[in-house]
């Protein structure tokens, strides 16, 4: 019970307030100190402008407007020119709040995936929270699967920052963390094929000069007892991501691009250890003359 004063109200003329028993004062902090007490759990509710929110809501555009006109066509930066601002301090970004973690039903739990890697290892687990939030420990545990061939199997949970001695941004040696929205691509395959595993063919691939593997933010993937063909499908009604078609492989390539990204989808022909060979479409997967081809 929130009160006005942490001191009594009835008191004898001239003498101070006495505090009443089991009233404390009224901070706002006070009903953070409270629930702790009371072993409540918490959770962080970023604001839409913080890097967090990326997990929160992972399928939304999350580039804040001021950073997408800078980074623009038109934006200052592509005129040289230089944003100041007046007084002493730079801006600083709000505090993160916090937020009652609610209880969530067995109804509204997210179903658990199963998720392998080609080498035997495999993980079952939920993606998401009751709040849509991507769950504890996900991003490292699929990292740790979309890791190299050559790549030792890190201990988990990986350390808070990437290593130093990495020059590819790498929190292990050849384990570096995928991209947030790879885990919601991963949620809509899953949604969309349920009760199906799904194989990690390749991941982060630091050798990869010209490709989002290198930087985390491409997999390819296979779902068992689907075809490549109906994964395809999928992936092409996602927006902002980019779909690679391999008929003579064992897999799908996806990958997350900028917000309002034009749909790119490929097709390329040629068998595993071939140079790669694309074409326009394919029968029965792509429309002929719609796939794109590299200068």
């Amino acid at each position: 019970m929130l009160v006005a004063s942490a001191t009594s109200a009835i008191a004898r003329p001239g003498s101070a307030p006495r505090p009443l028993l089991g009233t404390r004062t009224a901070t706002e902090a006070a009903w953070l100190e409270s629930a702790v007490e009371q072993n409540r759990r918490f959770r962080l509710a970023p604001d839409e402008t913080l890097w967090l929110d990326r997990y929160v809501r992972p399928w939304e555009n999350h580039v804040p407007e001021w950073r997408a006109f800078l980074n623009g066509r038109y934006g200052p930066r592509s005129q040289r020119f230089v944003l100041e601002w007046t007084g002493d301090a730079a801006p600083e970004p709000a505090v993160l709040p916090v937020m009652r973690a609610r209880p969530c039903p067995r109804w509204r739990a997210p179903r658990p995936v199963t998720v392998l890697r080609y080498a035997a290892e495999r993980e079952h687990l939920a993606l998401f929270d009751c709040d849509g939030a991507i769950a504890p420990d996900v991003i490292d545990r699929l990292s740790s699967l979309a890791r190299p061939p050559d790549a030792p199997r890190p201990a988990l949970p990986l350390p808070d920052e990437p290593s130093e001695a990495s020059t590819h941004g790498e929190w292990t040696p050849g384990v570096r963390l995928i991209d947030p929205r790879l885990v919601w691509v991963l949620g809509e395959i899953a949604e969309a094929f349920p009760n199906r595993s799904i194989v990690i063919m390749s991941g982060y691939r630091p050798d990869s000069h010209s490709s989002l593997h290198r930087v985390g933010r491409a997999l390819d993937l296979a779902v068992t007892g689907v075809s490549n063909e109906d994964v395809f499908a999928v992936c092409r009604g996602l927006r902002d991501v980019g779909c690679g078609y391999y008929p003579n492989s064992a897999f799908v390539h996806l990958d997350v691009r900028p917000w309002g990204s034009p749909r790119v989808r490929w097709v390329d022909e040629a068998r595993p250890g071939e140079p790669s060979h694309y074409v326009d479409g394919w029968p029965g997967v792509v429309e002929p003359g719609t796939s794109w081809i590299p200068d």
